[in-house]
């Protein structure tokens, strides 16, 4: 099924912000990378800050979707849902590269757009501390560790490894680097008693 002129646009502002970056990028940048018409593009969409906080919420709403959906799985361990949940944001970013660029360098510089991505992260964040939150209470994360730097950590660690892997062109979701980042993990879970 062919995307919708919507999504044709969201994919070709999210190329266009990823390589541009906000600044630079133009709705007639969007609309040849999105290869539509100015005037869809503007029926759409009236100003490339709507379009750009479109971009992100969609871009998050998606990543919470994913990582709630392995969270949610209760065939898994607690355990094996973090760890899974740590596959996840590999293979999230791995597909979504453009996206994960976007989300590690979002601040575009205007205070009020860049509070408004803010909170557009806050719900995945807010989903990612309360799981591990639980996680912690039931004794699968070391009482020590802080939450919101967890979370926090876990989403720049997975990130700018796929931002470097991408850089340097090197494959992201390998088996080596699954089980390098699942060592940095393990320091932070403790076995259950």
């Amino acid at each position: 099924m062919a995307p919708s002129k919507k999504d044709q646009i969201a994919q070709g502002a999210l190329t266009a912000f990823a390589q541009l970056g906000y600044s630079e990028t133009t709705m007639d940048a969007i609309a040849e990378m999105a290869q539509v018409a100015k005037g869809t593009l503007y029926y759409h969409f009236s100003t490339k800050e709507e379009l750009f906080l479109y971009v992100i919420e969609k871009g998050v709403k998606m990543l919470i979707y994913h990582v709630d959906s392995v969270m949610q799985n209760e065939e898994l361990s607690l355990e094996d849902r973090i760890l899974n949940v740590l596959d996840e944001h590999l293979r999230f970013f791995c597909e979504n590269r453009e996206l994960c660029f976007l989300l590690l360098s979002v601040f575009t510089g205007d205070e009020q757009r860049d509070l408004t991505v803010a909170k557009l992260l806050t719900g995945y964040f807010t989903m990612m501390e309360t799981y591990l939150k639980q996680m912690q209470e039931q004794g699968y994360i070391r009482p020590d560790i802080e939450i919101g730097t967890l979370a926090s950590g876990l989403f720049g660690m997975v990130g700018f490894t796929a931002i470097r892997k991408q850089y340097r062109k090197e494959p992201l979701d390998t088996e080596e680097n699954k089980y390098t980042l699942r060592c940095f993990l393990a320091g932070m879970l403790q076995a259950k008693q």
